[in-house]
């Protein structure tokens, strides 16, 4: 009889997550499914809101499945990123604002723009080198894949 194994969600979050190694859980123990996982970070302090909170999207909303995982973790990211673009979009209306501000805040140069497009659904997005120091590559908030420079 075949047995088809299913993918364990909570050691492939473990694995995939910057800086995992430093969490207080141990991924033999904690991680032998999602339910471990969920339980472990809930109940005590690891330190680390963000990883709680995708253990917590990937069960509560994905249903403990692959396709679910990716699913929440998309609508997050095109979450987070909403709330990133207004922050952006605060702090520059907040410089034309400032009076000591006015003369460096007058207005963007095509010179001082990068111009990414995304390579699947031509999306065009117009950021400032300093939003790119600040926040590296964009995605495509349209189809999720990582933009390119043109």
């Amino acid at each position: 009889m075949d047995k088809t194994q299913r993918p364990n969600l909570a050691r492939i979050v473990y694995d995939a997550y910057p800086g995992s190694d430093l969490l207080p859980i141990d991924p033999q123990l904690d991680c032998r499914s999602l339910d471990d996982l969920l339980e472990r970070v809930t109940t005590q302090d690891i330190g680390d809101t963000l990883f709680k909170f995708l253990v917590t999207e990937i069960v509560e909303g994905g249903e403990g499945t692959l396709e679910g995982a990716i699913r929440v973790l998309k609508r997050a990211r095109k979450d987070v990123d909403a709330v990133l673009q207004t922050l952006f979009r605060a702090r520059a209306e907040h410089l034309e604002k400032s009076p000591k501000a006015a003369h460096r805040a007058r207005g963007p140069r095509p010179t001082d723009l990068g111009i990414w497009r995304c390579r699947d659904c031509r999306r065009v997005l117009y950021r400032s080198y300093r939003q790119i120091a600040e926040a590296g590559t964009p995605y495509c908030p349209g189809c999720g894949r990582w933009m390119r420079l043109d």
